[in-house]
């Protein structure tokens, strides 16, 4: 009889101690505030982008036209497949003397920006997007920029790479050399971070 109550008696010291565990203040992690938000998980909200790129025009015949561009993007995150915001840039143009009338080489594009994932960032390190951009530039006139690349890092804090196409009215002159406005090719490559 000793031996069954030293039995029940053990078995039950063991079920309490298992239960004691479970009520343990367990210290929290390191950089976790459960009263904290966390505003990188959020889908919807604020969305910055700043971003340089460097292309060429893509004439086959004749001279081409280099050009460096910084641009800062600003707007609102819907999800991560639609982002909206508007853009503006500084834009220096190389070799410009060939195809671009006036002596001024800076360009000032102001756009508006249309960008998302093209699928979900939530367990993905890297994650392929578009983007496309369309709006003017000072000087010059429309601009269309569609784009395709990855994001590499958070879903709300990344680096971007990107291939770019942009198609810009410059204004240079005809054949008679009167002034007009001709449709340009460019190809370009961006690098940025967004968040």
């Amino acid at each position: 009889m000793k031996k069954i109550l030293l039995i029940i008696t053990l078995l039950a010291t063991a079920f309490a101690v298992s239960a004691q565990d479970n009520q343990v203040k367990r210290i929290p992690s390191k950089g976790y505030d459960p009263n904290q938000q966390q505003y990188t998980t959020f889908n919807r909200g604020f969305w910055f982008a700043a971003e340089a790129m460097g292309g060429i025009s893509c004439h086959l015949k004749g001279h081409n036209l280099g050009f460096t561009e910084v641009d800062f993007t600003a707007g609102y995150r819907f999800s991560q497949y639609l982002r909206a915001g508007v853009g503006l840039g500084a834009r220096y143009y190389i070799k410009q003397e060939e195809l671009r009338r006036g002596s001024i080489k800076w360009g000032m594009p102001i756009f508006l920006a249309v960008r998302g994932n093209l699928m979900p960032g939530e367990y993905r390190h890297a994650v392929p997007f578009y983007s496309v951009e369309v709006g003017g530039s000072v000087r010059d006139g429309f601009m269309l920029r569609p784009s395709i690349g990855v994001r590499i890092g958070e879903p709300r804090e990344a680096f971007v790479l990107a291939l770019s196409y942009m198609g810009q009215n410059l204004a240079t002159y005809d054949s008679e050399g009167g002034k007009c406005s001709k449709y340009t090719n460019f190809i370009a490559l961006r690098l940025g971070y967004e968040f």
